[in-house]
């Protein structure tokens, strides 16, 4: 077992994920994209939750960081704190993990990157690193979603995205907001229809930090909606062209075949860079695309050409 109370090196960026053994392939790719377009890899010390990652995908994981000169860490997590809550479809129970990060550092790390395992880094993540927390406990970006937001009472504008978050650890120590963020997933289910994405904006109800959206395009951005239509043009169109992290979000993922959004190659991209190169990860038998009509799948595909054909347009050096 590691030290579960590790230490790090002054100037080096703490970017911690959380995974099982189903999901450390795409966690791996996503390690990849982010050291592939960081202009100093060797800052970069990954942090892992390990939520029952196998010891091959493990020495998989170790070896794409260390071709580039990163390392990473794998930490374990009081997973009976998260024994009864509820788990579905592609949500499982180490997407509950990162509440439990502050807890999992020794107090002089101050600050950590989150990020989720369905995305590919295209940015120098030392941008993001970069961005001032002020006195906010989060930064995030808006969540893109018609409806996700609305079992919470909270503004659409006020409801952020969980899978990519700039953490001040200290500020969460002193507040103990992971505590708060358990109790009230347990005390206020009417309040919560995703994993630990509502019961943190329950928590937060609204303050923090804003980030800009191209930190974390998400699908939501390629339907015209209320929302979209609301936010600047010219921040959406940063993150529909020039995305710094593409965000799977939802069922559609670049491992399970067939993927429906526009830049599902990104994935592809770094895939063939990193260890998994020559192995097939690819999921054909997704229950979630089963249950899919074939009219909803024909208007996502279309949709998908329609969006792959602007970027062409657009110049963006699809894969």
């Amino acid at each position: 077992m590691q030290n579960r109370f590790p230490r790090i090196l002054k100037d080096t960026i703490p970017v911690v994920a959380s995974s099982d053994d189903n999901y450390a392939a795409p966690l791996s790719v996503m390690f990849v994209s982010l050291l592939e377009n960081t202009s100093s890899p060797e800052l970069i010390h990954f942090f892992v939750i390990d939520g029952g990652i196998s010891e091959l995908k493990k020495s998989l994981l170790k070896a794409d960081a260390k071709t580039y000169g990163s390392q990473v860490t794998f930490l374990n997590v009081n997973n009976e704190a998260y024994a009864s809550f509820p788990t579905k479809a592609h949500i499982s129970a180490p997407a509950y993990y990162r509440i439990s990060i502050p807890e999992l550092f020794d107090a002089s790390v101050e600050k950590a990157i989150y990020l989720d395992c369905d995305l590919i880094i295209k940015q120098d993540i030392q941008t993001l690193w970069g961005f001032e927390l002020e006195e906010y406990p989060v930064a995030a970006i808006e969540n893109i979603s018609s409806s996700t937001y609305k079992a919470s009472g909270l503004k659409q504008c006020d409801y952020f995205n969980s899978g990519v978050m700039l953490i001040n650890l200290k500020a969460w120590r002193e507040r103990g907001i992971s505590e708060k963020v358990r109790e009230f997933k347990k005390n206020h289910p009417e309040l919560i229809c995703t994993n630990d994405q509502c019961a943190l904006n329950g928590v937060f109800k609204g303050q923090w930090k804003r980030l800009p959206l191209s930190w974390n395009m998400q699908s939501g951005l390629y339907r015209h909606s209320p929302q979209v239509d609301r936010l600047l043009k010219s921040e959406t169109d940063e993150a529909l062209w020039e995305p710094a992290i593409i965000h799977y979000i939802g069922w559609s993922k670049p491992w399970i075949n067939p993927c429906y959004h526009p830049l599902e190659g990104e994935f592809r991209r770094y895939k063939d860079k990193g260890e998994y190169a020559t192995v097939n990860i690819i999921d054909k038998n997704s229950l979630s695309i089963k249950n899919r009509s074939r009219f909803s799948l024909l208007k996502k595909r279309v949709r998908q050409r329609l969006w792959q054909y602007r970027y062409l347009k657009k110049g963006y050096n699809l894969y």
